[in-house]
């Protein structure tokens, strides 16, 4: 009986779980392995895996479990390894994709499926997979299925575990499929779409089993109410709901019903009200999230549950102190994470028992709030906090003291855009537990500790943009073992480290830029084999680039070593750095040609180097969205081939070479007709910036530009251009700012079609031979008029690469003004206003509408045949720092509100014909230099040297400028000097009677003595008059 009895137990053991069962040797059913073969022929793999299933057992292959008593297949499990949460590439590296063959249907006893975390190329989850009746588990998540979800899948009725997760798919009818599930206990839907259902989803769910624990619906794009979602709820222990259309209250409905609820997530939906008072009753409640709803939190801090141990609140609006917070969170005494990040809670954290009674608290989120003053010693009261998160608030403390208020049991400290002032004490040595410390963007000085480097559990190390200096020395790293991050960029730091150095650590992540690194390369770099992001810019590196840095990080996709003075010669082809998605060697001393490049290369610069000879006809990298290549020595025409290669270009420069030639035929219309411009074919219809300034590139104004709508940029500058400006420039480029076409050869009238460009914030298109009069209406642009932020903020340009890599290109713009080109190295929200019509043969009056152009900083109109009087209306442009208005035959008066230009620092009127007197006043009296008015023979008045008399004489209209502060101080120390002298003299002489007496004695005495000699004097003269 007692035998009977285990062989049943083992039976049930193994109708339960079959992955208990041991894999029976040589007892194969042949169809079965049959199948598995057909299987595998439809199958594309990466890894020797399935190659694998060799042989006649196929009990003993790879991933399959057979049954110990039958010889069938009960378990096919072929999930990939990498699983997402460790590792976001893995869809770069699936093990199977392919077809899924319906052989497998031959598998009737089949009771667990996994084909998880691979890629089956948006194919739809094959039909035949619901005849598996005997199947327990199926996990399809994450394996890049698409479509409708089977309804056939219904009819797997003995099915516990369901995971259709983190696909493309979606469910046009839930009915007819989901509630045959009756034994379903955990169901994952994750970013199904659940949007088309036809009927009102609420009704599947509702009938869902008494058995369902875990119920996962996020993402699903479910728009509607949470009244009466569950009838039978009071089996359900885990509800994922977040990141759907969710709106209206809590109903109290719901939550009395989830009595076994132990994690209810509902965050990123538009719930809003009071929480209702049912909550305080799910006693086993465990986890809640309600991050990013519109529910009035202050109003309901009483109806949480005090069983908590996890409590998500980010981004709930909550407007309060943190005291008046933790007033009810602090009889949480099971509370293990508190995560209040992103609120707009303010005040300091408070002293007392409010904090320190929650002592089983290990993970504190504080971040982006309006939290300020210094950190609290109750703080040490927590002994099992390990991650602490402080970070975007103002507080304001000395870091030295603050690490001591800290318990040693921290492994998380992230203390980034604070006011933490100080230096890094030794005592940092006794946090032997940290992992992750984050102090960037505070006001830390001094020199970094030498206890740093004992800190051997640390994992990432980020002091960026302090105020650190100092010299590193290997001990700086001594037991750094598990170091895979480190950010100390933006001090002035210098490291110093023997060549033959050898790092305990392997990076994964590094950015030096702006510390002292140089003058030799750093050798310790060689042995960083698993660096995929690595910035040593402005690191004062002035020493030849060694051969062997190109092949000894094959995993390098950012790679930033600009702004030093490396030489070298560039390899031929950088193709072997085939993970790299963005390289910056530009402002080195680099030799050679431009290389053939990755193929996955989406960004490159190699600008202001010494690279010469030709474009390569093949750049390889046909994903590049961005080509710096500007100063460097680059010679010859642009390879048409650049055209069908750069499909994703979304920056090219290409400035301050020797290019020469037209542009390709292909950056032209294809018709030969140059009226017809519908049949453009362009390098990119994605292009933002273009710059081909100071070449010797020739040819019409290049057409392929009217095929970019997305432009801003464009600098066709000091080149060989020629012909009519297209007059649909504005129809095609809608979104074009930067339009820079000096020192070309264009002809023809300036289109008034400009006007309509309502980004246009720069317009050069002096030294040309334009001709005909300013069009008042091209006058009328929109961004220099009106004085606001709108037209940067839809500026804004950035590059995001796959390996979540932002980057914010810059690039440089000259800029004709004050008498002198000007340089600026920025991004694409520059605000330089400027217009420059300069040296064309342009005619006519200048327009009163240029009054309207507020926002303009720098207006050019020198070198033309200008008539008429300046307009009045030029006292409008209150922006203007630059104005050149010379060699014009301009005539009249100066307009005297030319004086209220209160931002004029440069005014260029010489050699017109102006009459009359200069004005003065305001910030005109600093303008002083008579060469502003020269060749004006007819001006009077400072600073020229002609005097103005008769009708020369005019008033301003504006007052002589009086600076009352200087009167008044004139004033008082004309006051100050008269007593003070008065005193001085006399003060004495009414004080000391022996002063006095001496002081009218001797000037009786003078007196006397000038009596005498006058009285002699003029008797001698009237007798030698008498002589006479």
């Amino acid at each position: 009986m007692a035998n009977r009895v285990v062989i049943l137990m083992v039976w049930l053991l193994l109708l339960i779980s079959p992955s208990l069962s041991l894999k029976a040797v040589g007892s194969c059913i042949p169809q079965e392995r049959d199948a598995l073969l057909s299987f595998k022929i439809g199958i594309k793999y990466t890894r020797e895996l399935l190659p694998s299933w060799k042989g006649q057992d196929c009990c003993q292959w790879w991933g399959v479990t057979c049954s110990n008593l039958t010889g069938n297949v009960v378990k096919l499990d072929l999930h990939n390894m990498c699983n997402l949460q460790v590792d976001d590439n893995y869809y770069g590296n699936p093990i199977l994709g392919g077809d899924i063959s319906p052989s497998l249907s031959t598998l009737k006893n089949l009771r667990y499926l996994d084909l998880s975390s691979n890629y089956f190329g948006g194919q739809r989850i094959p039909e035949f997979m619901g005849s598996f009746k005997n199947l327990r588990y199926l996990n399809l998540s994450f394996a890049g299925f698409s479509g409708s979800i089977p309804p056939q899948l219904g009819n797997l009725s003995k099915l516990l575990y369901l995971d259709l997760a983190e696909n493309t798919l979606q469910s046009v009818d839930l009915v007819a499929w989901l509630p045959r599930l009756s034994f379903l206990r955990h169901l994952d839907m994750t970013l199904v779409d659940l949007s088309v259902v036809v009927i009102n989803w609420v009704q599947p769910l509702s009938m869902l089993p008494s058995s369902l624990r875990v119920l996962l619906l996020s993402g699903c794009n479910l728009n509607t109410t949470l009244s009466s979602l569950f009838n039978s709820s009071s089996t359900l222990v885990s509800v994922d709901l977040s990141d759907n259309l969710l709106h209206g209250p809590l109903p109290n409905g719901l939550l009395g019903n989830m009595t076994s609820i132990e994690q209810l997530l509902l965050e990123g939906n538009d719930l809003s009200g009071v929480i209702p008072r049912t909550l305080k009753n799910l006693r086993n409640l465990d986890e809640l999230d309600l991050s990013g709803n519109d529910l009035s939190m202050v109003q309901s801090l009483s109806m949480l549950p005090s069983s908590l141990r996890v409590l998500d609140l980010i981004f709930c609006n909550i407007n309060t102190t943190l005291s008046f917070l933790l007033k009810y969170y602090s009889n949480f005494t099971s509370l293990v994470s508190l995560d209040l990040r992103s609120n707009l809670l303010h005040g300091s954290i408070p002293d007392g028992r409010l904090l320190g009674n929650m002592t089983s608290l290990e993970q504190l989120l504080l971040t982006d709030n309006d939290l300020s003053g210094v950190i609290p010693g109750t703080l040490k009261n927590l002994h099992n906090l390990e991650f602490l998160d402080l970070s975007y608030n103002q507080f304001s403390d000395e870091i030295a003291e603050l690490m001591e208020r800290l318990p040693h049991k921290v492994q998380s400290l992230s203390l980034f855009e604070n006011n933490f002032t100080g230096s890094l004490a030794s005592c940092i040595a006794h946090m032997s537990s940290l992992r992750v410390l984050d102090l960037s963007y505070n006001n830390l000085v001094g020199s970094i500790p030498l206890g740093m480097g004992k800190l051997s559990n640390l994992s990432m190390l980020d002091l960026s943009s302090n105020h650190l200096d100092g010299t590193m020395i290997e001990d700086h790293f001594a037991s750094l073992i598990n170091l895979k991050y480190i950010y100390l960029n933006n001090n002035s730091l210098t490291i110093v480290l023997d060549l033959n150095w050898i790092p305990p650590f392997k990076l994964e992540e590094a950015d030096f830029s702006s510390c002292n690194l140089g003058p030799h390369f750093p050798a310790w770099i060689r042995g960083q084999t698993d660096i995929h992001f690595l910035v040593m810019s402005g690191a004062e590196i002035a020493d030849r680039m060694p051969d062997w840095f190109w092949h000894v990080m094959p995993q390098l996709q950012y790679l930033d070593l600009s702004h030093n003075q490396i030489s070298g010669v560039l390899p031929m082809s950088l193709e072997f750095m085939s993970a790299a998605s963005s390289i910056n060697l530009g402002s080195n001393r680099l030799e050679g040609g431009v290389p053939k490049l990755p193929t996955d290369l989406y960004s490159l610069d190699l600008s202001r180097n010494y690279l010469s000879g030709p474009l390569p006809p093949n750049l390889g990298a046909i994903q590049l969205k961005e080509l710096l290549l500007s100063n460097n020595i680059i010679s010859g025409p642009i390879p048409s081939s650049m055209c069908n290669q750069l499909q994703s270009l979304l920056l090219l420069d290409l400035s301050n070479n020797h290019l020469l030639g037209e542009l390709p035929r292909c950056w032209t219309s294809s018709k030969s007709s140059k009226a017809n411009h519908s049949n453009l074919k362009p390098v990119s219809s994605q292009l933002s910036i273009i710059s081909f300034s100071n070449n010797n590139l020739s040819g019409e104004f290049p057409l392929f530009t009217l095929g970019c709508p997305q432009l801003i940029f464009l600098d066709l500058s000091y080149n060989n251009f020629f012909g009519n400006l297209p007059t649909r420039i504005a129809k095609r480029l809608p979104m074009l700012a930067f339009l820079l076409l000096r020192s070309n050869m264009f002809s023809g009238h300036i289109p008034i079609q400009l006007s309509k460009l309502n980004n246009l914030q720069v317009l050069d298109l002096a030294h040309n031979n334009l001709s005909g009069t300013i069009a008042p209406s091209l006058l009328n642009l929109p961004a220099m008029t009106i004085i606001s932020l709108s037209v940067e903020s839809n500026l804004e340009f950035n590059i995001e690469y796959h390996g979540n890599y932002t980057i914010n290109p810059f690039f440089s713009l000259s800029v004709t003004m004050k008498g002198q080109t000007l340089e600026y190295y920025t991004n694409i929200r520059l605000l330089v206003v400027s217009l420059d019509l300069s040296s064309n043969y342009l005619t006519g009056e200048i327009p009163k509408e240029i009054g309207a152009l507020a926002r303009l900083i720098n207006l050019n109109l020198s070198r033309n045949q200008l008539i008429g009087n300046i307009p009045e209306t030029i006292g409008g442009l209150l922006s203007l720092e630059s104005l050149d208005l010379s060699n014009n035959e301009l005539s009249g008066q100066i307009p005297s509100n030319l004086s209220a230009l209160t931002s004029l620092v440069y005014l260029n009127l010489s050699y017109n014909n102006l009459s009359g007197r200069i004005p003065t006043g305001h910030q005109l009296q600093t303008l002083n230099d008579s060469s502003i008015y020269e060749g004006n023979v007819n001006l009077c008045g400072p600073p020229v040297s002609k005097d103005c008399l008769g009708n020369d004489t005019i008033l301003d209209a504006l007052p002589e400028y009086k600076d009352e502060d200087d009167m008044s101080s004139f004033y008082l120390s004309m006051g100050l000097g008269f007593a003070t002298g008065f005193w001085l003299v006399f003060g004495p002489l009414l004080l000391k009677s022996t002063w006095r007496t001496a002081y009218f004695i001797f000037i009786d005495n003078t007196y006397d003595k000038i009596y005498v000699f006058m009285v002699l004097n003029w008797a001698r003269l009237f007798a030698r008059i008498k002589k006479k």
